[in-house]
């Protein structure tokens, strides 16, 4: 698995290899930065650049021409943190895309992965005017302003990104009366070696579902355990999550 993100862009920008290093050093003052091989200029160069970040090689191309991406989020699929997703991306004609050089061998290599590629993506992303950004391979899609905002303490070193590592779909069921039933689940957190959160047809609203798979998924990440060796650790949580109980499928939760 090798992580990467997609900044689109309105239109081509110019950046240089000596703004990127700058706001690294301002975002994450304790990073480990190695050295640029190439143009000092991205979009003066075809090719990739190279840097390494805490330890982790990627590269970053400029590219003067529309991705090769469609998005279609609606329905059952819709973007519920980008609602205007598929209008806005339509409006893009350049982006700049970030990837890991190396495949991630294991949960711990892995998370490291996604911080130095979400921190690099980061530092770019405060330099340009940019649509949004697509992280791996477009599983989630995150506005300007959001991912900005999101990424306020990635200079951290151990901060994670997880509304934008881990994406939550909600469908809303055709309503029987007065009662309506949402069903959901989660797509990103296989990248981790972790199994998906599923939510089956429960009568809650979508933003406490929401909240509800960013806390796990947050947990499982930083505890190090899969979900079936934690599932008695949430389950202790009980005060926090007063509404829910879990069956034994270690992925599916049944709420009460």
């Amino acid at each position: 698995m090798q992580f990467s993100a997609i900044l689109l862009l309105e239109k081509p920008l110019s950046i240089t290899v000596s703004q990127i290093e700058s706001e690294l050093k301002r975002l994450a003052p304790g990073a480990t930065l190695g050295d640029w091989g190439g143009s000092p200029d991205l979009a003066a160069n075809s090719g990739a650049e190279m840097i390494s970040v805490n330890g982790e090689p990627m590269s970053v191309m400029d590219i003067p021409a529309p991705a090769k991406v469609t998005i279609i989020e609606r329905g059952q699929f819709a973007n519920h943190i980008w609602p205007t997703v598929e209008a806005d991306v339509a409006r893009h004609n350049a982006y700049i895309f970030i990837t890991a050089a190396r495949d991630a061998a294991d949960r711990e290599s892995a998370i490291a992965q996604a911080r130095a590629v979400t921190l690099l993506a980061a530092a770019v992303a405060r330099l340009i005017p940019f649509i949004g950004i697509k992280w791996v391979d477009g599983s989630n899609s995150m506005e300007a302003r959001s991912f900005i905002k999101a990424t306020e303490n990635i200079g951290q070193p151990d901060a994670n990104t997880v509304p934008f590592w881990v994406r939550v779909m909600l469908y809303r069921e055709p309503s029987k009366g007065d009662q309506v039933k949402m069903t959901g689940g989660t797509l990103g957190l296989r990248y981790f070696g972790l199994t998906e959160l599923e939510y089956p047809s429960v009568p809650l609203e979508p933003q406490f579902i929401m909240q509800h798979a960013y806390s796990t998924s947050e947990y499982l990440l930083r505890s190090g355990k899969t979900f079936k060796t934690a599932k008695q650790s949430v389950l202790k949580a009980g005060p926090l999550f007063p509404r829910f109980r879990m069956q034994r499928t270690a992925y599916l939760f049944r709420f009460q």
